[in-house]
């Protein structure tokens, strides 16, 4: 399955595989896979609660690319230097880039079930714990900022929403989250999330 398809069958119904051998991609793949992602976009955007952050290809990729690696190091012996096969996303971290990498990096729960205990195991809950808008209900201790979330209005009412479905109310602990997830459940507070306790 190549990159395109990885992306195709990850946000279709996650029962992805990749082919064997870590490689770098083509200019071609990594084309084809761009078109897919940018189509992913306008269809998820249609579903955010105000105008998204723009699509930034460069993120939409490298995640692409992570979570396809993910899986190809999840099937082959893993060394203490899977890192070099995943390297960081390294420009600054804005709304668009937060949304675009989100396309992939929203099933990092999906692609933990692929992992061991282990260095590779340890390397998705450290990514997670770097994405927060990707990684509700994960229960992790975050290290990713929550700045450009709070900055762009669609990403805040939709990590409030994300964080009501899975309940976690680890993520309430900063106030400006806080108030974006009591402001997105109003007067349903007892029917979207009974007990709620920010306090907890």
């Amino acid at each position: 399955m190549n990159l395109a398809l990885f992306v195709t069958a990850l946000t279709q119904d996650s029962k992805v595989s990749v082919l064997p051998g870590i490689t770098p991609f083509s200019p071609t793949a990594l084309q084809e896979a761009s078109v897919v992602l940018y189509n992913f976009y306008r269809d998820d955007s249609q579903e955010m609660p105000t105008t998204p952050p723009p699509f930034h290809e460069d993120a939409a990729l490298w995640a692409a690319t992570l979570a396809y690696r993910i899986i190809q190091l999840a099937e082959a012996p893993v060394s203490s230097e899977i890192i070099t096969h995943l390297p960081p996303f390294t420009p600054p971290v804005t709304p668009a880039v937060i949304y675009s990498a989100d396309l992939c990096l929203r099933y990092l729960p999906d692609l933990l079930q692929y992992t061991k205990p282990g260095p590779l195991q340890d390397y998705v809950l450290q990514t997670a714990a770097q994405w927060p808008f990707s990684s509700t209900g994960m229960q992790i201790t975050l290290t990713g900022t929550l700045t450009p979330i709070l900055q762009d209005n669609a990403l805040l009412q939709a990590y409030a929403d994300r964080i009501i479905v899975t309940r976690d109310i680890s993520r309430c602990q900063h106030p400006g989250i806080k108030n974006a997830v009591i402001k997105a459940m109003g007067n349903y507070q007892e029917i979207l999330w009974p007990g709620f306790n920010p306090n907890l």
